[in-house]
């Protein structure tokens, strides 16, 4: 067994839960259905996940509509996940880059682009409808940190043909975009109906808040992702990397993963305050889009223990004592 660092209480950002979650996300589970890409027990599991609730603790202030098309993003993002993951796409190079084209072309012509891979259509159909009321920022936004994500997605297949294990500091920048929390920051425009000059997302501190936002959330997910993964043989995770170049146990990768994680938190706050000015209106908006970062990083944290998609059907009594049986 290991015992996980407590990193919800530690985390002082604010959990809420979109009113609109239970409509929003039965609607969009039928959508994804009628793609039939899932059948039998990976069904289930997928259903399991409550990919629906992670939207509705990620987007809490997002309208119905938007929460509704959220929701479908999120389902297109953890099918494809999946098949990079421990699907077909696991360790086929040559696959992955074909389906990172398919994603490109899904976003870059919705309206006319079609497919027989069914999770590209997934993406293509939620992408046009976004298009609708996404203002043009957030449009370039998304498209260029999807871009950044399919990459980097095809240079972690790589790395699993070849058995490659980066250094910590190779692989957390690598993370930042196989992650794909870039393409769900981007979305917290959309969720929020912003739209935000492009100074602000030049500005070093919003940059800074957002590598911050993006490494918690992501250091957290591989700490909780590490068993299931380890049961697979999946060495593309910071606890095993940690394990390895550091020469740690189990306990110790995970309690070094969980400091960084607290001095990440430590940095975030700190910067949070140090935001500059664009005037009245603008600084609004960018408050709203700050505390949507926030939104998702807690929402990460807790979704991780109310879904089964990590803990299974220990999730729960995991949450309130943190200890974990190690998979075979």
């Amino acid at each position: 067994t290991f015992v996980l660092p407590n990193i919800i209480d530690y985390c002082p950002f604010k959990l809420k839960i979109n009113p609109h979650y239970k409509v929003a996300s039965a609607e969009s589970d039928a959508w994804f259905d009628s793609f039939e890409i899932h059948k039998g027990a990976k069904y289930t599991e997928f259903h399991r996940a409550k990919f629906g609730l992670l939207t509705a603790m990620s987007y809490p202030e997002a309208s119905y509509a938007h929460l509704r098309n959220c929701c479908d993003f999120m389902s297109w993002l953890f099918a494809f996940d999946d098949l990079t993951d421990d699907g077909g796409l696991r360790e086929n190079i040559e696959g992955s880059k074909k389906a990172a084209w398919i994603m490109m072309q899904a976003l870059k012509n919705p309206k006319t682009f079609k497919t027989e891979f069914k999770v590209g259509e997934t993406l293509r159909s939620f992408w046009e409808r976004a298009c609708e009321t996404a203002s043009e920022g957030t449009q370039r936004r998304f498209i260029e940190t999807t871009r950044l994500y399919v990459d980097a997605i095809c240079r972690q297949v790589v790395n699993r043909c070849r058995d490659e294990l980066p250094t910590i500091e190779n692989f957390v920048k690598l993370r930042r975009d196989t992650s794909a929390v870039k393409l769900v920051f981007a979305l917290v425009e959309y969720s929020l109906n912003l739209d935000l000059p492009d100074e602000v997302f030049e500005d070093p501190m919003i940059q800074s808040l957002e590598e911050g936002a993006n490494d918690i959330l992501t250091w957290a997910n591989d700490m909780y992702s590490f068993n299931v993964e380890q049961s697979k043989g999946d060495t593309q995770n910071l606890v095993v990397i940690a394990m390895k170049e550091l020469g740690l146990d189990v306990q110790g990768a995970v309690d070094y993963v969980g400091n960084m994680i607290r001095q990440r938190i430590d940095q975030y706050v700190m910067k949070k305050y140090r935001v500059p000015s664009w005037g009245e209106e603008v600084d609004a908006q960018v408050a709203k889009y700050v505390e949507g970062l926030e939104s998702w990083v807690i929402g990460v944290l807790h979704w991780s223990f109310d879904s089964e998609r990590y803990f299974g059907a220990e999730h729960e009594r995991i949450k309130r004592d943190r200890i974990v049986t190690l998979l075979p």
